[in-house]
């Protein structure tokens, strides 16, 4: 398996990394905004045409919130129009504080002064690559089958 792409999900920004799993690293790539149209499809169209990945990972919500139904059923349906659109493997990992712990990392930095100021969309990109790093820890880094899990 050559690459795979991660989304942290959200009705706003849709976080997106990269992941090599034969390494098991994974890097932010960018965050999409959610336009008032729906899901920004042409920006994911050209980000599958240019790595060409092997399976999509996406956050699913696990943690307790107020919108926890809604959300879950939003990263669901958007986990089964990748499938449909693009015939690629779909899996799921729990991104449970995902974006907190990507915020820590992202202060550490900057406290170390190797980043200037911390905006939502790194915050979003960089939920997406941690979404990546424990999904290869609890798969090492390859798909159980075609299929959302």
């Amino acid at each position: 398996m050559s690459n795979v792409i991660g989304f942290d999900y959200g009705e706003c920004r849709i976080g997106v990394a990269i992941g090599v799993p034969s390494a098991g690293t994974a890097s932010p790539l960018t965050t999409l905004v959610v336009p008032s149209s729906g899901t920004p499809w042409d920006k994911i169209d050209q980000i599958i045409g240019q790595w060409h990945p092997d399976a999509l990972v996406v956050g699913r919500v696990e943690h307790h919130t107020q919108d926890q139904g809604r959300i879950k059923q939003h990263v669901r349906n958007f986990c089964k129009a990748l499938q449909r659109r693009y015939r690629l493997p779909v899996e799921t990992v729990d991104e449970s504080f995902s974006s907190a712990r990507a915020y820590a990392l992202l202060k550490d930095m900057r406290a170390r002064g190797q980043r200037r100021k911390i905006r939502k969309t790194d915050i979003d990109k960089a939920a997406a690559a941690i979404i990546l790093q424990s999904w290869f820890a609890c798969h090492d880094g390859l798909p159980a089958e075609r299929g959302t899990s």
